[in-house]
C-alpha cells in the first residue's frame, strides 16, 4: 500500500523536497550561532591539523621563493659594484701614478733650474738589467730624439749621480751605474778636509770610496756613518755638488795614504724612472768645466784631478 502510495505521489514528493531542502538549508545556515556544533567541532580537529601543514609549506614556498628572488637580485648588485669597484680602483691607481710622475717632474724642473751652470736633457728610465739576487747592474733610457748624446756623459738626477752613458744605439742608451766595478768619481765629504774617488764594487747600491787627507791644519771632524758624499768635477764628467751617497760604515779600512769606506747610494736605482742628461756646461771655463783650479793647502799641492785611481 505504502509503495503504491509512493509511486503515486512520488513526483509530488522529489518536487516537495528539491523545494523544501534548500530553503531549510539557507534557513539553517543563515541563523545566527553563538558556538560551534558538535559535528563542526569534530571536523575541525580532524581537518585542521591538515589544514596547518598545508599552509605552513605554502608559507615556506612563498619565502623561500621570495629569497631567492632577494638573493638574486642581491648577487647581480654585487657583481655589478664589484665591476664598478675595480674600474674606481683601476682610476685612483692611475691617478696615484700620474700624481707621483708629476711629482718627479716638478723636482727634476726645479733642480734644472737651481742649476744653470750645466745644461741636460731629460730621459725615462724603459728598462733595467737585473741579477740573479734582484740586484739592479745596468739601466736602459729612451734618448730617441735627444741630440748630441755620446758615450761618457754624465747621467743624474735631483738627488744625485746615477752613472754615466756607456753605449748608445738606434735610439736607446745604456748607463753604467756607480756601483759597476768599472765606474770611478772623484769626491770629497764636505768640512772634513778630505778628496778621493768612489769606486764602484759590483753589490747591490753600496760602493767603496777611497779618501786621503789633506793638510792637517785643514782636517775637519773624522767621517761618520750619514756623511754624505759629493762630486768634486774634478773627474770633468759629473758636475760640483753632486751627491754620491753617503757612508755606511764609519769604520775604514787602511791602504797607504788612503782609507776605505763603504757607501750606500744616493739613488734608488730600482724605482728610477726619469734622469737628466748632462749634455754640456756653461761659462767662461766650459771647455774646462767642471774642473776648478788647483788647490793648495800648506807646503803641499793637491791637484784631485790627477788623485791616481788607485792607492799607490
Amino acid at each position: 500500500m505504502l509503495r503504491d502510495l509512493f509511486q503515486r505521489y512520488r513526483q509530488s514528493l522529489l518536487l516537495t523536497l528539491v523545494l523544501v531542502l534548500p530553503i531549510a538549508s539557507m534557513y539553517w545556515h543563515g541563523k545566527t550561532r553563538t558556538e560551534s556544533t558538535f559535528v563542526e567541532r569534530g571536523l575541525l580537529a580532524l581537518t585542521s591539523p591538515f589544514t596547518q601543514l598545508n599552509h605552513d609549506a605554502i608559507e615556506a614556498v612563498r619565502k623561500s621563493a621570495k629569497r631567492y628572488v632577494f638573493l638574486t637580485n642581491v648577487e647581480a648588485r654585487a657583481d655589478v659594484l664589484e665591476h664598478e669597484n675595480r674600474i674606481l680602483l683601476g682610476e685612483a691607481l692611475k691617478s696615484r701614478a700620474i700624481g707621483e710622475e708629476l711629482q718627479r717632474v716638478k723636482e727634476l724642473c726645479e733642480f734644472k733650474a737651481e742649476h744653470r751652470d750645466f745644461s741636460t736633457v731629460p730621459a725615462r728610465v724603459i728598462g733595467r738589467d737585473v741579477s740573479q739576487f734582484f740586484q739592479v747592474m745596468r739601466i736602459k733610457i729612451d734618448t730617441g730624439g735627444l741630440v748630441g748624446i755620446k758615450e761618457g756623459m754624465a747621467v743624474i738626477t735631483d738627488d744625485g749621480v746615477v752613472g754615466r752613458i756607456d753605449r748608445v744605439s738606434q735610439g736607446f742608451a745604456d748607463v753604467m751605474l756607480v756601483t759597476d766595478a768599472r765606474s770611478q768619481v772623484h769626491a770629497t765629504v764636505p768640512g772634513k778636509g778630505v778628496i778621493g774617488s768612489v769606486k764602484g764594487n759590483g753589490k747591490r747600491n753600496e760602493f767603496t770610496a777611497q779618501f786621503v787627507h789633506l793638510d792637517k791644519l785643514d782636517r775637519g771632524a773624522p767621517l761618520a756613518a750619514g756623511d754624505a758624499v759629493l762630486t768634486t768635477g774634478h773627474d770633468r764628467v759629473f758636475p760640483a755638488g753632486l751627491e754620491i751617497g753617503h757612508i755606511a760604515d764609519a769604520a775604514p779600512t787602511q791602504s797607504g795614504p788612503y782609507q776605505e769606506f763603504v757607501l750606500a747610494a744616493a739613488v734608488s736605482y730600482a724605482t728610477l724612472e726619469e734622469v737628466l742628461i748632462v749634455t754640456g756646461y756653461h761659462g767662461p771655463d766650459a771647455e774646462a768645466a767642471p774642473s776648478p783650479p788647483v788647490e793648495t793647502h800648506g807646503k803641499r799641492t793637491v791637484d784631485p784631478a790627477n788623485t791616481p785611481d788607485s792607492p799607490p
